[in-house]
Formats: structure tokens, sequence, C-alpha cells
């Protein structure tokens, strides 16, 4: 993982932040780039893999699912962008993601999406008893969730957890709370690019664990919204079923073919 810190080097100015070393199995090596900005190259399969040995190193790192309104976002986002750059794992959450990738003249084996990340990670974590920390939606649609997260993975501890609806002021108090329970998976639902900003902010003062941005995975849980058909999803078509539920999305939705026109451009331009 990529981290910033400060080091009393007599060669570098007081309070001056330097880049640590990446803690990845293979850096930059199973990576792309979609305009400058970087995607995993791993299918389901191994995304869970390296989900699991980064909860057995004893540090903290973050997952970032990311689609293309992220990666749009993260353009003019620099907060955004260096979050991305420093993830531990960045899946392509999404047609969009590797529609892009086969653009710019890459090619990414699946979409990796945080609700099916979640899923495949809270098995292997009830499997092997890895406690697990949620952090998201509103009160009762996180007690919802958590009932039938409970049920559907009997055997997982679910370590702590608290609704999405804090202020700022009491992030500090939640950390706190994140500590003491003291989880190796944590997921933060808290929308994007918050849940990204969230755990970033804090990574140098959660637990060892992997923090992972699952965006609206709770309410899917507790029944409050449903995904697309899986045929709608294996044809790409996950965004048009969102977007029929929840009209409101077209103008967020409509940074798609914006983005994915760069990406062209960007291809074809010598």
């Amino acid at each position: 993982m990529l981290r910033e810190t400060t080091l009393n080097n007599p060669e570098t100015p007081e309070g001056e932040r330097i880049p640590r070393a990446p803690d990845r199995d293979s850096p930059g090596r199973d990576r792309i780039r979609i305009l400058d900005r970087p995607v995993n190259v791993l299918n389901m399969e191994q995304a869970v893999a390296r989900v699991r040995r980064a909860w057995g190193k004893g540090k903290v790192c973050q997952v970032v699912t990311a689609n293309v309104e992220m990666l749009h976002t993260s353009l003019q986002d620099q907060e955004l962008a260096r979050i991305l750059e420093e993830a531990e794992l960045v899946t392509a959450d999404g047609a969009g993601v590797l529609l892009a990738a086969r653009m710019g003249g890459s090619s990414l084996p699946e979409r990796v999406a945080g609700f099916d990340l979640m899923l495949a990670c809270l098995q292997e974590a009830a499997r092997e008893g890895v406690p697990v920390f949620f952090l998201g939606a509103r009160p009762q649609v996180l007690q919802e969730a958590l009932l039938k997260i409970s049920q559907r993975f009997p055997g997982l501890t679910i370590a702590g957890s608290h609704h999405g609806y804090f202020q700022d002021k009491q992030g500090e108090a939640i950390v706190n709370q994140i500590r003491v329970r003291k989880p190796r998976l944590l997921f933060v639902a808290l929308g994007s690019p918050r849940q990204e900003k969230w755990i970033y902010e804090y990574l140098d003062r959660l637990p060892p664990c992997v923090a992972i941005g699952v965006g609206g995975s709770l309410d899917v849980l507790a029944g409050k919204a449903r995904r697309a058909p899986a045929w709608m999803q294996r044809a790409g078509l996950e965004w048009f079923y969102r977007l029929l539920q929840e009209p409101s999305r077209l103008r967020r939705m409509s940074v798609i073919p914006l983005f994915l026109l760069k990406v062209l451009w960007r291809r074809l331009s010598p």
C-alpha cells in the first residue's frame, strides 16, 4: 500500500510528506491505466484471494471498487485520484470500465462489482473466522442487512457496526469504536466518493484490516433496493436497470459516454 508519511530525515524539510513504497504482490504489473487511472487486471476469484492475503498481513489497506463515474470524477478530484493510485486494489466495478479498457487498447477479464466482492469475502470470512465490521446505511436498514447477513453466512463473526448517518466530527469516535472491535475486514457503505475518502482519511488510525467501499450494498441486502436481473448484468445493462429504478441518476450517468469518448480520443490522438 502506498501511503504518505513524514520521516525525520536531515535532507527532507520538516513536515514534508513523502510516499512510502507500494505494498503489493507485483507492483504495477497487474494494473492497466485508463486515462491515467489504475485498475487491477483480475477476476473475482483472484480479487478475493488478494483480499484474503491482505487481511492476513496484519496491516491496514484499502480496496476500491471503481466504476466509470468514479474514474471520471477522479479526473477533476485530485484527492480521489490519489486514493485510486495508493489503494491496495482497484477493481473494475461495471461493464463500462471493461469497455473503456478495450477502447483504450487493454483488456480486463471480468467486472468485479463491490456487491459481489462483498458477498464472496463474507463467505470466506465466515469460513475462516475473520471478524467483520459494517459502517453505513440508515440505522434500520443496517439492522435489517445484518440480520440477512447472519442468516446467509452462519458462523460469521460480526465484530460491530455503525450506521452511515453521522457528522464528520463523529468520525474519530467511530474509528475508536472500530479499533476496539478489531475487525480484519471493514465494509464502508457511505456512497462514492465519500466512503473512499473516509477510509483514506482514517487509514493510519484503523486497526489492521482490509477496508472496502461497497456503496449501496447494505440497502440491497436489506431488501430496500434491487439489483438488475442476472441476464442484464451479464449483458452489461445493470446501469440501465438502475436508471429505470432511479431516473434522477440520469445526470450522473451522463458522464459514462463522455468518459468513453475521452478514452477513444486519447487512443486515436497521435
